[in-house]
Parts: C-alpha cells; sequence; structure tokens
C-alpha cells in the first residue's frame, strides 16, 4: 500500500510540468521560466508562466495558479483522481493502491470495476444507435423528425431507441454480469427473484456523456402517451447527476473558444439549440440547477447565461437557480438570466423564429442582482414603517448568504440604494418603479417581419438586377444579424461595385453558382411573392423601386427604434429614473405599431 502523497511527489519528479502543460499551451522560453497564452481565458498577449523548478504554474491576467494536477482537472475537467490516473499513465508509472487515512482518505476508486461500468454503457448505447436505424423502427425516426431533428445532429449526439426488449440478452451474450449491469441502472432487479429487466422501454434514448465524451448514463423520453415523459438513470458509480450537464462535452469546446454557456432546460431545448448552430447550449440533468453544476462552467466560463421557459414554473426555477448562485459568488464569476415569452421554450420558440431571435434576446440578459432583487420584492407591501424596518432587515439577511466578503458588500450597497430609493418614491410610483423594463431585444412576430423583409429586398434585387445600383447605399446600412443573408447583401453589393453587365440579366443563376442556392430555393417561392407582389420579376422596374423603399423605411425605422431602446435599457440598468423610463415606454409603443 502506498501513501497517495508520495505517489503524486513521483509523478512530479518523473514529469516536468512543462510537459504535461506542452499539449495544450505553446510555451516559449522567457528567463528561468516557460510562458504561452493562458488556456483558461482569452487573451492576445502571453501572460501564463510555467515554472519547472517550482512546479507551477500561474497566469498573470486571469490569476489561476496550480501545479500539474489542478491543471489537468482544470483544463480536462476531470475529477482529481482520474487526473491523476491520467498523470501516472504519462509518466510511466502504475496506479497503486493508497493507504486509508482516516477522515482524510483519497484511495482510488475501484477503477477495474468503472471500467466495466463505461463498457456496459458503451455497448448499450451503440445497441440504442443500432436500434434507431432499424427497418422496424421508422415510425420513431418519423418521430424525430417531426420535432425537427436531424440525421446530422441525432448522429452527433448519439440519439437512439429503445424497444421493449433486447439490451439484456445483449449485454447477456457480451458477458457481462447481470449485478453489474444492474449497478449500470440499465437493468432493474425484481423483488420476485425474476430475471432482471431494462429500466428503458420504447423510449428515444438521449446518452449522457462525461467531459471526456464517455456515457455514463441515459435519460429516456416515451413516445406517444405515457408517465414519466423523460426516465433518466439512476445515481450509479459513474453518473452523480447534479454534478454533470447534458451536452457539456460538445459545447466545452466552443465556450474555450471565448463563447458563453446557455443554461435550458431540457434535452431538446439543448439539440434545437446545437442544431441551428448555438452549439454553447447545456442542460442540467433532471434537477433544479446545482452548485456542482455551476462550479462546473465557471471552470471555463465567468457568465453563463441562464434561460427560461416564458411561464410561471421558468421564473420559479430561475428563482431556485438566483438563490443557488447566491450562495457561491465569487469576485469575477456571476450567472445572467433570460426569459422567453410566455408558452415559449428555445426549442418552440426557434421554430416559430430563428436561431437569430434568440440570439437577440440572448443579447439584453437580466444581471442576478435584478434577478435578485424582484424575488426579493414579490408580494412585498412597503406602506407602513414596520414594513419598511422588516425589508430593510430581511436585505441584511439575503447578502448575509454571500459568503466572499467583498462581493458580499457590493451586493449589499446595490439592494439598500434599490430600497433607498424605493422608499424615497411617491405612493404613485412605487408600483411602477417595482416593474422596471428589463429589454430583451424583439419581440418574436416584428423579429420575423424583420426577417421577412430583409429576404424581400434580396429577392428583389435578385429578381431585377439593375435596381443595385439605385439603392446601393441603402442596401448598406441595413442591421442583417443572420449570416447568410448578410453575405448575400456583401455579394450584391460587390456584383453592384464591379462590371457585370455581362451576365445581369442572368443574376438569379449568378447567385446560385456563388452558394445562395438555398436561399433562392427557400426565399423566392410564392408566399414571398404573395406578400410582396413587386418583388416577382414580372413586376415593372418602377413597382419594384417603389416596394423596395417602403420595406426598406420599415426596417430602418425598426433599426432606429431598438438602437433607442437598448441605449435607455442599459441606462435602466445602471440608474433608474421616470424620464428614461417614459421614454422606453414610448418607443416599445412605437414598436409594437410596425
Amino acid at each position: 500500500m502506498t501513501k497517495l502523497k508520495d505517489h503524486l511527489d513521483a509523478i512530479r519528479d518523473r514529469l516536468p510540468l512543462s510537459v504535461v502543460i506542452a499539449p495544450y499551451v505553446a510555451l516559449k522560453k522567457r528567463g528561468r521560466s516557460l510562458t504561452g497564452l493562458c488556456p483558461f481565458h482569452n487573451e492576445k498577449g502571453a501572460s501564463f508562466s510555467v515554472a519547472d523548478d517550482k512546479g507551477f504554474y500561474h497566469c498573470f491576467g486571469c490569476g489561476a495558479h496550480g501545479d500539474h494536477f489542478s491543471f489537468i482537472v482544470e483544463k480536462l475537467h476531470m475529477p482529481f483522481m482520474e487526473a491523476v490516473e491520467h498523470l501516472t499513465r504519462q509518466a510511466g508509472l502504475t496506479m497503486p493502491k493508497f493507504e486509508k487515512a482516516g477522515d482524510n482518505n483519497l484511495s482510488t476508486p475501484d477503477g477495474d470495476h468503472n471500467k466495466i461500468l463505461y463498457e456496459i454503457n458503451e455497448v448499450a448505447c451503440q445497441y440504442f444507435e443500432a436500434q434507431l436505424r432499424a427497418p422496424e423502427n421508422q415510425p420513431v425516426r418519423d418521430y424525430l423528425k417531426q420535432r425537427g431533428m436531424t440525421g446530422i445532429i441525432a448522429k452527433q449526439f448519439r440519439i437512439g431507441y429503445a424497444p421493449a426488449r433486447g439490451l439484456a440478452a445483449v449485454l447477456q451474450q457480451r458477458g457481462y454480469r447481470a449485478a453489474d449491469c444492474i449497478t449500470s441502472g440499465l437493468l432493474i432487479a425484481p423483488d420476485n427473484q425474476r430475471p432482471a429487466y431494462e429500466r428503458f422501454r420504447d423510449r428515444v434514448m438521449f446518452p449522457i456523456q462525461d467531459s471526456r465524451g464517455r456515457v455514463i448514463a441515459f435519460g429516456g423520453r416515451i413516445i406517444g402517451q405515457g408517465e414519466p415523459k423523460y426516465l433518466n438513470s439512476p445515481e450509479t458509480p459513474l453518473f452523480h447527476k447534479g454534478r454533470q450537464l447534458y451536452a457539456h462535452n460538445h459545447s466545452i469546446a466552443a465556450v474555450r473558444g471565448g463563447q458563453t454557456f446557455v443554461v435550458v432546460e431540457g434535452y431538446m431545448d439543448v439539440i434545437s439549440l446545437h442544431q441551428a448552430g448555438l452549439a454553447v447550449a447545456v442542460a442540467p440533468l433532471g434537477t433544479a440547477l446545482t452548485t456542482e453544476q455551476v462550479a462546473l462552467m465557471w471552470r471555463s466560463c465567468p457568465k453563463p447565461v441562464l434561460c427560461f421557459d416564458g411561464d410561471s414554473a421558468g421564473r420559479r426555477a430561475a428563482q431556485r437557480a438566483a438563490q443557488v448562485v447566491l450562495e457561491n459568488l465569487k469576485p469575477g464569476y456571476t450567472v445572467e438570466f433570460c426569459f422567453l415569452p410566455l408558452g415559449e421554450d428555445p426549442d418552440s420558440f426557434i421554430k416559430k423564429n430563428s436561431v437569430t431571435a434568440f440570439r437577440e434576446i440572448l443579447k439584453f440578459p437580466v444581471p442576478l442582482a435584478e434577478v435578485l432583487w424582484q424575488i426579493f420584492m414579490e408580494g412585498r407591501v412597503l406602506t407602513s414603517p414596520e414594513d419598511k424596518a422588516k425589508a430593510r432587515q430581511d436585505l441584511i439577511q439575503l447578502s448575509h448568504r454571500i459568503p466572499d466578503p467583498e462581493v458580499r458588500h457590493f451586493y449589499q450597497q446595490d439592494l439598500n440604494q434599490r430600497l433607498q430609493q424605493l422608499l424615497t418614491q411617491k405612493p404613485r410610483e412605487t408600483g411602477q418603479s417595482q416593474k422596471i423594463l428589463i429589454h430583451q431585444g424583439v419581440k418574436p412576430g416584428l423579429m420575423k417581419k424583420i426577417i421577412d423583409g430583409q429576404k424581400i429586398l434580396l429577392a428583389t434585387l435578385i429578381n431585377h438586377p439593375t435596381l443595385v445600383a439605385d439603392v446601393a447605399e441603402q442596401l448598406m446600412l441595413i442591421k442583417i444579424e443572420d449570416e447568410i443573408l448578410d453575405s448575400l447583401r456583401n455579394f450584391l453589393l460587390d456584383f453592384c461595385s464591379e462590371d457585370n453587365h455581362t451576365y445581369s440579366n442572368n443574376l438569379l443563376s449568378v447567385v446560385r453558382e456563388k452558394g445562395f442556392g438555398s436561399f433562392v430555393d427557400q426565399a423566392l417561392t410564392q408566399d414571398l411573392y404573395l406578400k410582396a407582389r413587386f418583388a416577382h420579376p414580372s413586376s415593372d422596374l418602377d413597382q419594384a423601386r417603389s416596394g423596395w423603399l417602403e420595406v426598406w423605411h420599415f426596417l430602418e425605422r425598426n433599426s432606429q427604434l431598438k438602437d433607442t431602446a437598448d441605449q435607455a435599457s442599459l441606462e435602466l440598468k445602471s440608474d433608474f429614473n421616470q424620464r428614461t423610463w417614459q421614454s422606453l415606454q414610448s418607443v416599445k409603443r412605437q414598436q409594437s405599431q410596425l
């Protein structure tokens, strides 16, 4: 038996720290140290230093600091003992059995047994994937297509199907013991001594993977009627639902590249967002957001965005999440919130609108302090001196739940200012100040009008090439979020600036050749021409010009109103005042009339 400390020292002696870090950071010699770009935050100048002689690294930019083991834990998102195993192999050593040391024991888990559980989960995952592709399960594939899931995303997320029976026999044929299959959570042992049976039956299967991509559990959605609609694996030696996030392994690369985690509530929400190009979506696993899940995100993202459905259940979930985060706040780390329109979840929202509209909502998240304030004020009356004294006392108790003294100080300051502002307002103003509008971008209906308008403008120009030069200046001013539409706009501007008269009468075919065939097929349809008859190639040039300018004026007016609303919202977040509030209300009324 070996002491854990002795084994860690052996790894340090055998393995220079720079060798551990070199696969992840391009290091250059500088004096006695090595430097490079920090792998834990985005930077342009090298502030990450590695000292082999001292056995530690330090980032002068973000403050990251540690040794061999903390680097692997943070970079590869491994539990500590898995990092020890990883470095043991890299050092060419053998993982020993460790001595127990009372309450401070850090002995290894049963690695051999866990390896068997990983194998069982992988066999099951491959079995479920094959069942989804089986000819007799076409109705299941049809169901997924109806939900908008493509074959590419299904393959990426390893979506499968669990029939009523079959997995138990496959696992038995592969030689796995029933006891291990039960421990994995895939089989259930009945009380009457009968053979174990499958936990997941007639369900679409969503494999749950750890940060390294290994299958550790499953979620299953029933097809048709039945309860529960979603069924997750139980807690196992590999799977602790409060410590993992669904799709964390699919999202971490984009987050390390500088993007922000977006936390949603369900598997299909995650998959829909990834399929639409928002490859940072993750979800808790059938539980409210936990401390461990927040810590997991904070390792690579200091300010994740929590996105909740626009109903009372979504607001309650946001309140629970805010309370969890409150008790774990530390300098530089927090969360923000976004709320979808009533009755919408991310999956339904982007299907009805677009991922561009969803991104627009994400641009205006609600700070944690604002959500805590709204929770604090919900149902509270401040009419008597006793009510006001109680509010101040409750506010102190709320801020005392923040463990870090510096963060606690500034939250006390912020919340006290809000309360003082409320107490000094006239009674008729109080109700309004408790409903401070947090602008969350363009409403879905208006966003659809904007995108439709942009498509109409581009379609009109494709069908009337000689009009491009006449409206080039206005075309440049349009703010287009959609990447494809923006690329097509830029191509048309380039077309206008060059001598392309030789094929100006055949611009449609040129647009196809330049890679915009999907736009032509999806946009230049009867539906578009019913909305804008002037866009049709049969319309004369004057009609096309007049209609084009009318739509452009609509888009330009909306853009001006949006800029005004954005500026007012930013002002309100830092300093509520009646003038800015009324200005924002006026803008919102004008937007609703567009």
